[in-house]
């Protein structure tokens, strides 16, 4: 492999991270400060953005291809299934619009991390 494919490689693995932690960083700070949530409501939403603090921090702290692929797999799934949802239900249009973008930031960064890999890793 050459520096060029490991410097891709080490870009796009920090750029998934970094993305992921500004993301729900930013998440967080909104369930915490809506008063219409409560109970569950809240406890759903602390745990969804755990999950995807968590594994950016396994994914900095131990970068196999094995902690990656957590990563990218929860991203797209966790997007298709959420994002899905979003752009089928009743919300406005701006808000369509603002998930549907960062559905597809995610998606973008969780693949070209998951492309630029080192090769011989699965």
């Amino acid at each position: 492999m050459n520096s060029i494919s490991l410097r891709s490689a080490g870009l796009s693995r920090w750029a998934l991270i970094g993305w992921t932690l500004l993301l729900w960083g930013s998440r967080l700070r909104l369930v915490l400060g809506n008063d219409e949530l409560d109970g569950w409501g809240i406890v759903i939403r602390v745990l969804v953005v755990g999950v995807f603090v968590a594994l950016a921090i396994l994914v900095a702290v131990r970068a196999s291809p094995r902690t990656l692929a957590l990563l990218v797999w929860w991203t797209l799934v966790y997007w298709l299934v959420r994002g899905g949802a979003i752009l089928l239900s009743d919300e406005d249009l701006a808000f369509k619009g603002v998930h549907a973008a960062l559905m597809v930031i995610s998606w973008s960064t969780a693949v070209w991390a998951w492309r630029a890999r080192q090769p011989g890793s699965t």
